[in-house]
């Protein structure tokens, strides 16, 4: 299991594409697949918390800016979430 609090947020997104990949080929063993689960889970939550910081930072940016709506967008497995910027 690769420690992903020493990735980045793209290398956190290939990992999870190959957990993905790994847990469709039908010969893992139970184990083995619970593990690649629980991988990616932890994963997908780091995913979330970055995507969160980023956001909170880009507000912190555009606070004083008026005309500006912030929405985000990410995809990962059956996850889906949108980074827009908008200006009114």
């Amino acid at each position: 299991m690769i420690k992903y609090e020493s990735l980045n947020f793209e290398e956190a997104l290939k990992r999870i594409e190959q957990i993905l990949k790994q847990l469709e080929n039908k010969e893992l063993d139970l184990e083995e697949a619970i593990n690649l689960y629980e991988e990616g889970l932890k994963l997908i939550h780091f995913c979330e918390e970055k995507l969160k910081n980023a956001r909170t930072r880009i507000e912190v940016i555009l606070k004083n800016k008026e005309g500006f709506k912030l929405e985000e967008e990410f995809k990962a497995g059956n996850y889906h979430y949108v980074l827009v910027f908008e200006k009114q």
